[in-house]
């Protein structure tokens, strides 16, 4: 089922390369078929179409995270945390920084630990 709708989003994407909520959609199903690299490049077009869709940054840190790329992982939830911040998402500034937290961050970070 998710390849189907793979394909889908794929033929979407073609004809309108510039839609985050295409490219989003994309990315949440490679995510459930765990194909990090084809969803990071796909979270990585969402934020480059809108750079404040702070559920980018989310999945994004989680699959780089998910790859091994830690730094790369906690680069991007900070960055999250910073435009989520500024938009006043504060839910998803919340989540980051529990995954940020869950990711090894110091204790003395300033970021909330529970």
């Amino acid at each position: 089922m998710s390849q189907t709708r793979i394909d889908a989003f794929v033929a979407m994407v073609q004809t309108q390369p510039d839609n985050e909520m295409i490219w989003y959609g994309l990315a949440n199903e490679y995510v459930k078929l765990e194909q990090w690299p084809a969803a990071i490049e796909a979270l990585r077009n969402v934020i480059r179409i809108k750079p404040d869709y702070t559920a980018a940054y989310q999945l994004l840190g989680s699959a780089l995270f998910s790859t091994g790329q830690i730094e790369d992982a906690r680069r991007v939830w900070t960055e999250g945390i910073a435009v989520a911040t500024r938009t006043g998402a504060w839910k998803a500034q919340q989540h980051m920084e529990g995954l940020l937290a869950g990711a090894g961050q110091p204790a003395d970070s300033g970021f909330c630990q529970s």
